[in-house]
């Protein structure tokens, strides 16, 4: 058995700031106006983002629908869900829109990655060693 719990988190720094754990994410779709089977690609659109299929959807993930009629199903009205929506809610931000935003997620991800690798064959991972991940990845960031 497990539970769900908001994590706890300090103020922005430096300094004070908005407490910020959780980013605002989704998957978005869109149809382009030149698309070769445009009426196709509408009815799809509008079948991933019916109700049943919302629900389908996100009780697979634990998400929480976008689609605001299918939040009244029970499903999401569970404990955990009820934090993450108030997590979405009360501190979660938006992340930047940058160009470097693929590179990013790829340096950083890699950075994780080692950490776990380190975890996982028994070295220590201390904040030292997550310092200099984050360093080395910040290194391979173009410069502004």
């Amino acid at each position: 058995d497990w539970g769900v719990a908001p994590a706890p988190v300090r103020s922005g720094k430096p300094g004070p700031g908005k407490a910020t754990n959780s980013m605002v994410a989704g998957i978005n779709m869109g149809v382009f106006k030149n698309t070769d089977n445009r009426d196709g690609a509408l009815k799809f659109v509008k079948f991933m983002t019916s109700d049943a299929e919302q629900k389908i959807l996100n009780k697979a993930y634990g998400s929480i629908p976008p689609v605001k009629s299918a939040q009244s199903d029970p499903a999401f009205s569970a404990p955990a869900v009820a934090v993450l929506r108030d997590t979405l809610a009360t501190s979660a931000a938006a992340l930047p829109q940058v160009p470097e935003e693929s590179q990013f997620e790829t340096v950083v991800g890699t950075a994780v990655k080692e950490l776990f690798a380190d975890a996982a064959a028994g070295r220590a991972v201390t904040e030292q060693s997550v310092r200099e991940k984050l360093e080395k990845a910040q290194q391979q960031m173009p410069k502004k």
